[in-house]
């Protein structure tokens, strides 16, 4: 999740592998392809079926869908290489192009660097993640661009999901130098990227950050059973619950 300075253990959430969008008797399949790190893989839900498997199932239980979900993100993986995957890797793209749904969660990864060199004095509070977020907005604008391309006439639900703040009741386990404005200077700064992007390439933003931190983005959601500290620091079953039903509410435009 945010910045990984601590150990996480790669959570192996590949649900379900679509191969093509296709009619399986008289019902449509709804092929759901995710991208992203470990925000988008399941990390820190004991059932391991995280927001997108969650979202997967709500579209069955409330909409009478089949639908077969392909979840592509990995821990580690940042917004660059995610950029480059959907521009070059043959199975990402061929699971793009025959997808009626594009989830993505990803930006905790990015700030590593960050972390780094503000902990070893290289630079000091937000400054050591300006630029980095920007290429991430730069990275996220090109990726929601090439899934548009991909797709071509076939319009697909494209969605991306803001982050939550882990830093207000993470004390003792996010490191000092993570101070609260930090988190609310990543947070907001990821969630204008991310939201930019939706709206300028047809998708829609999932705010998990307001919902999870209000409005100034300082509430701890640790205090709502919604993020976890062992491991640290990523949305609870119940967390990832939250996050789907955002997901869900969304509804399915221009598909629907």
């Amino acid at each position: 999740m945010r910045g990984l300075w601590l150990p996480v253990v790669v959570s192996a959430v590949a649900l379900v592998a679509g191969a093509t969008a296709s009619h399986a008797g008289p019902t449509p399949v709804w092929n759901v392809v995710a991208l992203g790190d470990s925000d988008t893989t399941g990390e820190g839900d004991p059932s391991g079926l995280g927001w997108v498997g969650r979202y997967g199932r709500l579209l069955r239980q409330k909409l009478g869908l089949k639908v077969v979900v392909t979840n592509l993100a990995q821990e580690g993986k940042t917004s660059a290489e995610l950029l480059s995957e959907v521009g070059s890797d043959a199975t990402t793209r061929a699971a793009l192009k025959n997808a009626q749904i594009v989830l993505v969660g990803i930006g905790g990864a990015d700030l590593n660097p960050g972390d780094d060199r503000l902990q070893t004095g290289a630079c000091k509070g937000t400054a050591c993640y300006a630029g980095l977020l920007q290429k991430f907005g730069s990275n996220l604008d090109g990726v929601a661009a090439t899934v548009r391309r991909l797709r071509g006439s076939r319009q697909a639900v494209l969605r991306a999901i803001t982050l939550p703040n882990v830093v207000p009741g993470a004390k003792g386990v996010v490191p000092p130098f993570i101070t609260r404005e930090i988190g609310v200077y990543q947070n907001k700064t990821i969630e204008r990227y991310v939201c930019g992007a939706m709206a300028r390439h047809a998708g829609r933003c999932i705010n998990a950050f307001r919902a999870f931190n209000g409005s100034a983005g300082t509430q701890n959601a640790y205090a709502k059973g919604w993020l976890t500290k062992n491991p640290c620091c990523y949305p609870s079953g119940p967390g990832q619950q939250v996050i789907a039903e955002l997901v869900f509410k969304s509804g399915l435009s221009p598909l629907r």
